[in-house]
């Protein structure tokens, strides 16, 4: 391994894992794919992140991206050929990615744990009720049961809208090749393709279904297995490359603070997954925060967030 080298943390059922491994695809990478547990504990990632758990996770040497937003802008910005926004539609692919990664996404998840909420094993909705702090009535089978009939119509309206979209013809949602819009709507899709079939409203839009084949065609680039020992061990022998940007390295958070380098802040996912990493301020970017962290399994790492869907503040 070396420090550039891509390594995923994902599980292969993740869907914004799905998300980030089509992203290799389209940019034709070569990436190593590290399995991590699909619950809680997660003890050969947390020393990489501070205590970040959610799925994917992206490190380069000692450099580690969280959430799916900012992995694919540090993607774009070190491949930026072929690229996610194709031009004049930058503005337009992230506000469907918001969505989809959000509303389509919620109600893709809810639907598969309604119907097929018993064959999962307990420890799966102990875990996500924690992880979602009460969201989807707390995991609990029944409950998420009763609300099949309002998430079935959900799905079949976010369904409709994807199909009317369609109708312009090109190849993807925003021309004739695909961009971040495709990768971000497809993946709840595709979760929900692979745990429920075409039977919940996928069957009735055949234009839909041609548009997901196109995109998984684009493959998951070139990829090599790696253990996460020999993950932590890169961390351990590398040195975070990440430098600060003078230019935006006073950020406001809670309306009346300013961050310089070095001040100690946590940043907290907004939505679920309420794990918060401390560290001290490198730098921030429009939609980037960068922590430096010292962990006693890896030693230095810079841990990179991006700032929408996630709250900053001082210690």
């Amino acid at each position: 391994m070396t420090a550039t080298d891509l390594v995923l943390h994902h599980y292969p059922r993740s869907p914004f894992a799905e998300k980030v491994r089509v992203a290799f695809g389209l940019k034709g990478l070569h990436w190593q794919s590290v399995i991590q547990p699909r619950i809680a504990p997660k003890p050969q990632l947390v020393p990489l992140t501070g205590g970040y758990r959610r799925i994917p996770v992206l490190q380069v040497g000692a450099d580690i991206y969280c959430d799916t937003r900012r992995i694919l802008a540090e993607l774009e910005r070190r491949f930026p050929e072929p690229t996610l926004y194709l031009a004049g539609t930058r503005g337009q692919a992230d506000i469907i990615a918001a969505w989809a990664d959000r509303a389509l996404f919620a109600t893709a998840l809810g639907l598969v744990f309604g119907i097929n909420g018993d064959r999962f094993p307990p420890e799966l909705h102990a875990d996500r009720a924690s992880f979602t702090s009460g969201k989807f009535d707390g995991w609990d089978s029944v409950k998420m049961r009763a609300q099949l009939p309002v998430l079935r119509d959900q799905f079949r309206i976010h369904l409709a809208w994807l199909n009317d979209w369609l109708t312009h013809g090109d190849a993807f949602l925003l021309g004739n090749a695909p961009s971040l819009a495709d990768l971000a709507v497809h993946h709840p899709l595709w979760y929900a393709r692979g745990n429920l079939g075409e039977s919940e409203g996928l069957a009735e839009h055949p234009r839909v279904l041609a548009w997901m084949d196109r995109v998984a065609a684009l493959g998951h680039g070139t990829v090599e297995e790696l253990s996460p020992e020999q993950a932590l061990e890169t961390a351990r022998f590398c040195q975070p490359v990440a430098t600060p940007h003078p230019a935006h390295n006073d950020i406001v958070a809670d309306q009346d603070q300013l961050f310089t380098e070095g001040t100690m802040v946590s940043v907290t996912p907004t939505d679920w997954g309420f794990d918060p990493v401390i560290g001290a301020f490198v730098s921030a970017g429009h939609d980037s925060i960068a922590l430096r962290r010292n962990d006693p399994d890896v030693g230095a790492t810079v841990v990179h967030f991006p700032r929408t869907g996630f709250a900053i503040a001082r210690l």
